[in-house]
């Protein structure tokens, strides 16, 4: 009897282990795919139909302080290419950057994107909210 009484409990702890371990397998799952903030977007526009492999007009998302460093900000994104458009935000005394530039979505180049524009907004002490875009569906034929 004491043998069985303990092999039941072995049975209930290595039960109890493994639901915890599949759980913490998912949370580590979900903790993944929340890393990823460009892959989750990307991800959204496949979902809403839109067609990655043609030219989206991606809009970036950068918050400053104050306005001067938002047109510091704009100044060198303009000088890259980008189409940049300065204005108050909802929060003041921030103001958004708000940075655009035509280009296919690809994740490798969103990322890079993301490294970059962080790089750039906390260089003045700002910080880089991600991007978006509008579906771009894929031309219908007949």
């Amino acid at each position: 009897e004491p043998w069985a009484i303990m092999s039941l409990t072995f049975l209930l702890v290595l039960g109890l282990l493994g639901i915890y371990l599949m759980l913490r397998g998912q949370s580590r799952e979900a903790a993944a795919r929340a890393a990823d903030p460009d892959a989750d977007t990307l991800a959204e526009l496949a979902r809403a139909g839109s067609n990655l492999g043609k030219q989206h007009a991606i809009e970036f998302f950068l918050y400053l302080p104050n306005h001067a460093a938002a047109e510091e900000v704009a100044a060198q994104l303009t000088n890259e290419g980008f189409q940049v458009e300065v204005r108050p935000a909802e929060t003041p005394p921030e103001f958004l950057c708000l940075a655009t530039r035509s280009m296919s979505p690809e994740l490798g180049e969103l990322q890079r994107l993301r490294r970059y524009l962080t790089a750039v907004a906390e260089s003045r002490d700002g910080a880089y909210d991600g991007w978006g875009a509008t579906v771009v569906e894929a031309e219908r034929s007949g």
